[in-house]
């Protein structure tokens, strides 16, 4: 718009002021444009990776479990009857029991222990850096050489602990420790939480190390006990990191194969079986592939309504 020497100042300074800012329109929306361009090239990868690696496999699974698939055979599309076998399974039920008692007791035990000598380290001694060390040890070994160390101390004849209680004279007869069904189960998840608690005993004293002193001196001034402080004090700072911890425990714990495999396969008498064994076997050692696909996706649901949970409490408490 011309601007004629009669026009009043003010009108002729709105004028110019909004001339340039009209010019500038077509920069702004080019240039948002190109930062969503960016954004796109840069999650292309990511996306990729997700697209290929994890929803074609999970997708080929459920595919696979719909079928009648044995090795080299061509498959034979059978709906749910995979699953509604299953179902009617008495070793897929004891199954599932043993899945939920062994990833429950020991995400309890773990945590339990892993908590206590987290407290006991969190206090000033001069050797806790030695017993720090000490500690991360079982954590850092790989859970192959765990289990198999662990499997020769339950050896009935020349294992460690036979032997010890014998020589002692805490018992005359030998104990079949990965064969009797009373005492499989608990040498497993015995093995399991040696395993795992240097994970939760570093996670929460690196937790307990990030807490203020201040807040333990205000409540000792204000008459707290060495209870209350830990209840009130140390709890609540703990609880995203104990969240955190137990989920990725329980995912870890639950779909572990390596210690069931080696320690017991599954017996006696079905006694250890868990999913991830269960599925292994039925995949691979009965050549059902459909079978093994249905007994890995009947407990995927479970560590999904799991891991929902966990995340809304910890966002709720986020947002708190």
């Amino acid at each position: 718009m011309a601007l004629s020497a009669g026009q009043p100042d003010a009108l002729r300074e709105e004028l110019l002021v909004r001339a340039p800012a009209t010019a500038r329109r077509p920069r702004h929306s080019a240039t948002l444009r190109q930062e969503a361009w960016l954004a796109y090239g840069l999650l292309t990868p990511t996306l990729l990776v997700i697209v290929f690696l994890v929803a074609y496999p999970f997708a080929s699974a459920i595919y696979l479990s719909l079928q009648d698939k044995m090795v080299g055979a061509p498959g034979r599309f059978v709906a749910l009857d995979n699953y509604l076998d299953l179902l009617r399974d008495e070793v897929f039920l004891r199954t599932a029991w043993n899945s939920v008692l062994y990833t429950a007791v020991a995400i309890a035990l773990k945590f339990a222990l892993g908590l206590t000598m987290a407290l006991v380290l969190d206090q000033e001694r001069r050797v806790n850096n030695f017993f720090r060390t000490l500690l991360f040890v079982p954590w850092a070994v790989p859970v192959v050489i765990v289990a198999l160390n662990w499997r020769w101390i339950f050896d009935d004849l020349s294992g460690l602990l036979n032997n010890f209680l014998i020589t002692f004279h805490l018992t005359s007869d030998i104990i079949s420790w990965l064969s009797d069904p009373r005492l499989a189960m608990g040498c497993v998840i015995a093995v399991v939480v040696w395993s795992g608690t240097p994970f939760y005993s570093m996670t929460f004293l690196a937790g307990l190390q990030a807490i203020p002193k201040e807040l333990y001196e205000a409540a000792e001034i204000d008459g707290a006990s060495v209870v209350q402080q830990f209840f009130f004090v140390t709890v609540p700072r703990l609880r995203t990191i104990f969240l955190t911890t137990v989920m990725l425990s329980t995912i870890w714990t639950a779909t572990n194969l390596q210690f069931v495999l080696i320690l017991t396969r599954g017996g006696p008498a079905s006694r250890t079986e868990i999913f991830p064994h269960l599925a292994y076997t039925t995949a691979l050692g009965a050549r059902r592939l459909g079978m093994g696909a249905a007994v890995s996706l009947v407990f995927f649901p479970l560590l999904v309504v799991l891991i929902i949970v966990l995340t809304r409490r910890m966002l709720r408490q986020a947002d708190e």
